[in-house]
């Protein structure tokens, strides 16, 4: 597979929907031509210590981060039409999945 994202979430807790930060690297033709990375304000807004040891990120980091929506506006049209693959699939497709949810309850963006 030459032309691919990969995407790579972090959680502030036990909550799928908790995504704190992601980074998304984009490969055409076997060569990285774009990357992205942001911190992202969690829903739900709180963190487990297991997860701040994992990542190093806590609540003084994403405190103004934007949130899930906005962070996906930015992602969207880099990774449009690509094979969407990551480390661990299960669980960021699981990230993916749930924040979508969330937002979608919440009637945002």
């Amino acid at each position: 597979m030459n032309d691919f994202a990969a995407i790579d979430f972090e959680t502030a807790n036990e909550q799928p929907s908790s995504v704190c930060s992601v980074g998304v690297v984009v490969v055409r033709g076997g060569e990285i031509v774009d990357s992205f990375y942001s911190l992202i304000h969690p829903e739900p807004e709180y963190y487990q210590w297991f997860c701040q040891r994992v990542h190093g990120l806590g609540p003084c980091d994403t405190d103004g981060a934007p949130v899930f929506p906005y962070v996906w506006e930015k992602i969207a049209p880099k990774i449009e039409g690509l094979p969407l693959v990551a480390h661990n699939a299960r669980f960021d497709e699981g990230c993916l999945k749930a924040v979508h949810r969330v937002w979608r309850a919440f009637g945002n963006k």
